[in-house]
């Protein structure tokens, strides 16, 4: 599997084409965030292509250069592609990309009790155990979303307290105020 670091043009493509279908509105940060984020070189929008060039997955991160974890924004397999490995592939795509600059990929979970759709998250959330996440005892509330906090080894476990600071870091460096305060809680650190 091809890892290709999108540029503005192609991640609008996806975004477009792929993001606001795979993933509710509200969790969806408005692509001009992400054109800034990336131009600011916090952001790191991934496409895994097939040996022939075909998107089959991507995955898209904040990745702050002086803190051990990534942040896993959005990751998803086109629907063509599901059941079929290809995400366990990219992710273990993904792992081996981090690999040389990061310890742990933090992975944000919409909260069973409160998604949508209960069963596709407990799904989310076994498909990323299975492939050797760990949970934490971190949860969170972001503009109204909860969340369950996932860590994926990249370079060896960091504890909570560790993961948890790079979150609480990669908010702060990426929310700005006054969107920050009271739309970004965490619990359980």
């Amino acid at each position: 599997m091809k890892i290709v670091l999108l540029d503005e043009r192609g991640a609008k493509k996806i975004y477009r084409e792929q993001m606001t279908r795979d993933f509710p509105a509200g969790e969806l940060k408005p692509f001009q965030t992400i054109l800034t984020q990336m131009r600011s070189g916090i952001y790191e929008p991934l496409a895994f292509c097939e040996q022939d060039g075909t998107l089959a997955a991507y995955a898209w991160q904040t990745v702050l250069p002086d803190r051990d974890s990534a942040l896993v924004d959005y990751f998803a397999v086109l629907p063509q592609r599901r059941g079929q490995g290809t995400g366990t592939r990219a992710l273990a795509a993904l792992v081996d990309c981090y690999k040389p600059r990061k310890k742990t990929l933090i992975i944000e979970c919409e909260h069973p009790a409160e998604a949508p759709d209960a069963q596709a998250a407990r799904r989310r959330i076994g498909f990323y155990l299975r492939a050797g996440a760990r949970a934490t005892a971190i949860e969170s509330r972001v503009f109204g979303v909860r969340y369950q906090i996932y860590a994926l080894s990249v370079g060896g476990f960091a504890p909570d307290s560790e993961i948890s600071a790079d979150l609480k870091e990669i908010y702060r460096r990426t929310v700005p105020e006054p969107y920050y305060r009271g739309n970004v809680i965490f619990y359980g650190e």
